[in-house]
């Protein structure tokens, strides 16, 4: 029978691995500190540049929408002064056809008054006529 093994005869070595543990007990690996530090500087700056990115098609969306802002303000400002010169083309108007009504009521009213002064003197030439005598055309004469 084999005796068995006495702490002198058997070796150990210990090896831990930096990947498995985290570390070795010396203190953590300087390289895979290395590599967690450019794995983040690297994330970092991915996430910087779809910030950026994201921030800029914001800024470009502004931008349309000012410039899209601007146009129809032009348009309504264009649309404000059409119906501000409308308007006074139609006050224009409106004086003018008013100034005429005026005018043809007071043409009506000058009408109706020769119209009832031709009746009234119409009916006095017939009131006249009626209490002449008719006169004979030989009664007088002349000759």
């Amino acid at each position: 029978m084999a005796s068995p093994p006495t702490p002198s005869t058997v070796s150990t070595t210990v090896t831990t691995s930096p990947s498995s543990t985290g570390g070795s007990e010396l203190g953590p690996d300087p390289q895979l500190a290395a590599e967690r530090k450019r794995k983040r500087k690297e994330s970092n700056r991915l996430s910087a540049q779809r910030s950026r990115a994201r921030k800029q098609r914001q800024l470009d969306d502004l931008t349309a929408q000012v410039a899209a802002l601007r146009a129809r303000n032009g348009a309504m400002d264009a649309a404000a002064r059409d119906a501000a010169r409308r308007c006074v083309a139609v006050q224009a108007e409106n004086a003018m056809l008013h100034a005429r009504t005026v005018e043809l009521s007071a043409r009506l009213q000058s009408l109706v008054d020769l119209i009832q002064c031709m009746q009234a003197g119409d009916a006095m030439y017939q009131y006249q006529q009626q209490q002449l005598p008719l006169v004979d055309a030989t009664m007088y004469n002349y000759y």
